[in-house]
């Protein structure tokens, strides 16, 4: 049997195995607590606050963000990225947490320090990029964020409480918008 992309290999998750993945979706929700506070948008995006960006999985869509953002940018900005992309991070010269694979389930000891990690920084916005994956959707609503930015993920509320549309630019190109730069 294949190990859980989601679960840390121990007998506590060895059912939610077989668990669909709408119920997982409640499940992680409930763990990381439904409520989500008010913000005000755009303003929350105004004066470079500190920002939590949790990087696509792949290099490409990675490398696509971090050349576009100026480096001004990175000064208040705490990266959770895969360990493949630390030549990509370190080029920006940007704080970052890294994990592997198996270090993003729920329940492995990394996990949690990752946890506290972000807990630590204590972000005022956070930004999502690249496909859903649960474990790193409960980091982000964890992460205490007021303002959680997602693109096009209505589907993943309360986890983003604001999903944008980039009609006619990229991701990048609509935060720098935001953020003023």
């Amino acid at each position: 049997m294949k190990p859980s992309p989601y679960f840390a290999d121990r007998f506590k998750y060895f059912f939610k195995r077989f668990v669909s993945e709408p119920k997982l979706k409640r499940w992680f929700l409930q763990q990381a607590g439904e409520d989500s506070g008010a913000f005000s948008f755009p303003a929350a995006l105004q004066d470079n606050p500190k920002t939590l960006v949790l990087l696509p999985r792949d290099m490409e869509g990675a490398a696509v963000f971090m050349h576009t953002m100026p480096q001004a940018w990175f000064q208040n900005v705490l990266l959770l990225a895969h360990e493949s992309l630390h030549a990509l991070v370190s080029a920006k010269r940007a704080k970052a947490i890294y994990y592997s694979d198996k270090e993003c389930r729920y329940g492995e000891p990394t996990f949690n320090e990752l946890e506290g990690k972000i807990a630590e920084f204590a972000p005022t916005v956070s930004i999502y990029l690249g496909e859903p994956f649960l474990p790193r959707l409960y980091l982000l609503k964890k992460s205490g964020a007021g303002c959680r930015i997602g693109f096009n993920c209505e589907d993943y509320y309360p986890f983003f409480n604001l999903s944008l549309r980039p009609e006619n630019s990229s991701p990048a190109k609509l935060i720098m918008q935001y953020y003023g730069f």
